[in-house]
């Protein structure tokens, strides 16, 4: 891009009211200049969370603030500690081969613990300025995109530390009004992790994972409809891509397909 990509460029890429050969322009200056995507991504969280984030306190679910250690997630395994309560949801996740992390098992585990608690139908969504914070903790050009058009409110978030066995994470949950529960996972990149979106599944429990720059990403949901999840995990994997928020086709297309989907089973 010749011109110099200035603040007016920026925010009218994140708003999506570039034209098809300026938005390609600003797209390749952005994948160039790791500083101009991590000031891209900064604009879009700020964005998000002024247009479509409550101003109270979030009531979250309360969790254990443990993460799974690697000893954990392998006694876990070995004796199907989630079996009775879980309906074999957790256990196949624990069972990875080569090709999947710790990290990734750790948010398979999280996932299924936060699937499983009782819901408020009526819970508030994530305060702006606590996304906002967390965002900054995890120290990632991390995406979070508005699901409201999907039926799906984030209404929970949980910043994890760095530990001895898993870099900073961030559990991002969406729920809905029909038991629905879909959770963003986003945390520093193994080096190996494809860019492209791999789908796993165990039991009623799927899952996409990918990688955009540094950061690896991995939604899970438990008895969502197949074509709903797939068309999020789609829109999801584009927009983390692309560092915006969805346009208007994007959000008319998950409407569509998340009125005509059943309730999510558990």
């Amino acid at each position: 891009m010749t011109d110099p990509v200035t603040e007016e460029l920026l925010n009218a890429y994140v708003d999506g009211e570039l034209s098809p050969g300026d938005d390609a322009r600003v797209a390749q200056a952005i994948a160039r200049d790791p500083a101009l995507a991590a000031h891209v991504a900064t604009l879009s969280r700020v964005k998000s969370a002024l247009s479509g984030m409550a101003v109270e306190p979030a009531e979250s679910i309360h969790l254990p603030s443990h993460r799974w250690s690697k000893a954990m997630l392998a006694v876990a395994a070995s004796v199907g500690l989630f079996v009775a309560v879980m309906s074999g949801v957790l256990t196949g996740f624990l069972h990875f081969g080569d090709d999947r992390s710790s990290w990734y098992q750790e948010a398979a585990a999280v996932h299924a613990e936060w699937a499983f608690e009782p819901s408020a139908p009526d819970a508030r969504e994530v305060d702006a300025n606590l996304y906002l914070v967390s965002m900054d903790r995890l120290n990632l050009p991390a995406q979070a995109p508005d699901l409201t058009s999907a039926k799906l409110r984030l209404t929970y978030l949980k910043f994890y530390e760095a530990d001895a066995d898993y870099p900073a994470a961030l559990h991002l949950g969406y729920t809905g009004r029909r038991g629905c529960r879909l959770t963003l996972w986003a945390t520093a990149a193994p080096h190996k992790l494809d860019t492209r979106l791999a789908e796993f599944r165990e039991g009623k429990m799927r899952s996409f994972r990918w990688r955009q720059g540094r950061i690896a990403y991995a939604l899970f949901a438990t008895g969502m409809e197949e074509n709903r999840f797939t068309m999020i995990a789609a829109k999801v994997h584009e927009a983390t891509r692309k560092m915006r928020g969805f346009d208007d086709e994007t959000r008319m297309a998950l409407r569509e397909v998340s009125g005509k989907a059943p309730p999510c089973a558990a």
